[in-house]
């Protein structure tokens, strides 16, 4: 009985517990099929770190630019400058311009990145 009674105790703690980590979540991230950015990737950032990042950690520039054009068309309605960034990074590339490069990205980034992450829809969304 007293057994019964602790193994109860410890799955109740960890209930509360679970319960109180997943109040901390936005409703966003733990709707069912939704990504969460860490043990659930993005679509968009999965196809970012296969398709821009390897590369680009291995100099594969020639990639990148081909990746670079294929993700010209993966902005959202309000990521205005998307497609321009995305075709100065395949040029650059192109070009092995790794600095530039590396500086598009960024400023890619540092663009859209707060944006996207507020936009359950933009950041769930189907990569085509």
């Amino acid at each position: 009985m007293a057994k019964t009674k602790k193994a109860w105790s410890a799955v109740l703690v960890m209930v509360v517990a679970g319960v109180a980590g997943a109040a901390a979540l936005p409703s966003a991230a733990i709707a069912e099929g939704q990504c969460n950015g860490k043990s659930k990737p993005c679509p968009l950032q999965k196809w970012m770190r296969d398709n821009a990042g390897t590369p680009m950690a291995s100099g594969e520039l020639a990639t990148i630019a081909k990746s670079m054009e294929k993700a010209g068309t993966f902005g959202g309605p309000d990521m205005k400058d998307w497609a321009k960034l995305a075709k100065k990074t395949s040029d650059d590339a192109r070009a092995n311009k790794t600095d530039d490069v590396k500086a598009d990205c960024k400023a890619c980034h540092d663009a859209y990145k707060e944006a996207y992450k507020q936009n359950a829809a933009l950041r769930n969304k189907p990569i085509p």
